[in-house]
């Protein structure tokens, strides 16, 4: 009877074992560990850029390539707003950067905002006296500058300003517009064989001043207060432009654009420009 019941202790002891043996994990019993290193993620493409993690490193980020333009990087909006004084209007300025003897014709452009869109018009280059000049295509050069303005041009032309140009904002409303004054004085060559008193008068005139009609008429009608009033009738655009347009400076940087019929109607808060070339091509964006 004792034998019967060792064996059934020693059945029973093995039948354990077994059971333990086979709930124990197999990298337990082999001494190995589970991997620390997570698998490497897999880079992920957005509809802005690409990301890319290199082996061992930090997931890095590319940009996407900028819009290809034919003029990308050469003519930008610099600034667009709502001014309300004197009265409400939407002005737009453009400036260039070219390189030296490059140029850019702008007619036929358009610039684009939430609400409307306009064409940059043609306009005069160098503004004749008579002002009969013929419109031309706007051509930039390096460093110029538009000035666009959903107003009326006092002069019914669109033009390139100039050294004398602060004579005709004398006689015409250029409104809100800044006009230089610095117009060429007059020399003393041109004034020596006229009275002492005319050439006084004339050298008190400021920059792009016009004689005063009470000193005109105060001139006596002798030779020489005819003489000084013959040359005061010349004092003007019409003389500063015969004068120095040949001179290399004459030529200002800036050109103005008065919009006319066309309605630019920039947001007074907030809007979105853009400049197109001809070819419907984005050039410039510009966001307030």
């Amino acid at each position: 009877m004792k034998k019967v019941f060792g064996i059934i202790l020693i059945i029973a002891a093995i039948f354990v074992v077994s059971y333990v043996f086979k709930t124990i994990p197999t990298n337990t019993l082999t001494g190995s560990k589970p991997s620390e290193t997570p698998a490497a993620p897999s880079n992920t493409q957005t509809t802005s850029g690409q990301y890319s993690a290199p082996s061992g490193g930090t997931a890095t980020y590319t940009p996407p390539a900028p819009e290809a333009t034919p003029l990308n990087q050469r003519v930008y909006i610099s600034s667009a707003y709502v001014s309300g004084y004197p009265s409400q209007y939407s002005r737009i300025a453009l400036y260039t950067r070219l390189k030296e003897g490059e140029t850019v014709d702008i007619t036929g452009w358009k610039i684009k905002s939430n609400k409307s869109e306009i064409i940059i018009p043609q306009a005069i280059e160098l503004y004749d006296p008579s002002g009969n000049g013929a419109n031309g295509n706007i051509v930039l050069k390096p460093n110029n500058y538009v000035d666009i303005y959903d107003l009326n041009s006092p002069l019914n032309r669109n033009l390139r300003l100039n050294k004398c140009v602060g004579y005709l904002a004398q006689i015409y409303n250029f409104g809100p517009i800044s006009v230089s004054y610095g117009c060429p004085y007059i020399s003393s060559s041109e004034t020596k064989n006229l009275s002492g008193q005319c050439q006084s008068y004339v050298q008190s005139l400021g920059s792009c001043q016009t004689p005063d009609q009470t000193f005109y008429n105060s001139l006596p009608g002798s030779d020489e207060g005819n003489a000084c009033r013959a040359f005061l009738q010349n004092i003007g655009y019409g003389s500063c432009f015969r004068s120095h347009q040949q001179e290399k400076d004459f030529l200002s940087n800036t050109w103005i654009v008065w919009l006319e019929q066309q309605n630019l109607d920039l947001d007074s808060q907030h809007d979105y420009v853009r400049l197109y070339d001809t070819n419907g091509s984005l050039i410039s964006e510009y966001s307030y």
